[in-house]
């Protein structure tokens, strides 16, 4: 007695299908992470910058800083720090670097600093080489820093659960059942004859439940059409090998016994009154017609 069957094509190909998926979802993640959304953000700064600069003199790439979370602290900084002196320009360019341009403000009463990054823009007003860091103002582009960084956890996030399903289309696609005349081999895992319990709780969905010996314990192992292809070959084998009653003939005839019987029809009246009310009502519509 021989019999050997590999994987059915349902398991393995659902499992290949969501493996598709979460590469596609990192995929496009990390497409955002390092294209789509930085590139969003650098359409958008052209877009401000022209007017200001001219088209031709807008930089091409612009750096990592401030952030909006930057210039907040900063601002916070040079608040502490005016409470003791004026604050200057030397003190705006100490905390926020060289800007990108300056120009006059609008109505020439001083000078507007701009700090140009890839997230956004800080435009720090100066009146009179002073600075009141209340007028400090954020001007953000189409996503923030921490947008950006977002995609590369969702990605790595969509890579990881695309990982794992991967080691189940590879557990689906390298499933093997052999059965020989001392036992089963399902997966690896060995089941001598002489261990095997009981072969049952058959569903018409496509699987069936085979408990065996393992140590002092008794444990379950589910036989499932969507994972095995000769799944009817092996149940035929497992009987025939161990001597265990059909599921399938067990499960039939379990439905059969548990199918209501037909509700038995209502008897004739033979109560009198009754038949005397039938009569009457009979004699009142010949007498009519």
């Amino acid at each position: 007695m021989q019999l050997e069957s590999g994987p059915a094509a349902y398991d393995r190909n659902y499992n290949l299908v969501i493996m598709l998926v979460g590469v596609f979802l990192g995929a496009y993640f990390l497409y955002d992470y390092h294209i789509g959304y930085p590139k969003k953000n650098l359409e958008a700064a052209r877009k401000a910058l022209a007017p200001l600069l001219g088209v031709e003199n807008v930089p091409q790439t612009l750096s990592e800083t401030p952030t909006q979370p930057e210039t907040q602290a900063r601002v916070a900084e040079l608040s502490e720090l005016a409470k003791s002196k004026p604050i200057n320009a030397d003190d705006v360019r100490q905390a926020f670097g060289q800007p990108l341009f300056t120009m006059p403000d609008e109505d020439g009463s001083g000078t507007l600093e701009h700090f140009v990054s890839a997230y956004g823009i800080a435009r720090v007003p100066i009146v009179r080489g002073r600075v009141d860091p209340k007028q400090i103002y954020w001007m953000p582009w189409e996503k923030s820093k921490e947008e950006i960084r977002l995609q590369l956890y969702c990605a790595l996030v969509a890579f990881a659960f695309a990982l794992y399903m991967f080691t189940r289309v590879y557990r689906a696609a390298a499933l093997r059942v052999v059965i020989d005349d001392q036992g089963m081999t399902y997966a690896k895992r060995r089941i001598p004859f002489e261990n095997m319990v009981r072969l049952c709780d058959y569903s018409r969905k496509g699987w069936v439940d085979l408990y065996y010996k393992h140590g002092p314990q008794e444990r379950k192992l589910r036989i499932d059409n969507q994972k095995v292809r000769k799944f009817d070959e092996i149940i035929d084998t497992l009987c025939q090998g161990k001597g265990f009653e059909d599921p399938r003939k067990a499960a039939e005839e379990a439905e059969a016994t548990a199918a209501p019987e037909p509700a038995p029809e209502a008897p004739e009246s033979t109560d009198p009154a009754e038949t005397a009310e039938t009569d009457a009502t009979d004699a009142d519509r010949t007498d009519r017609a």
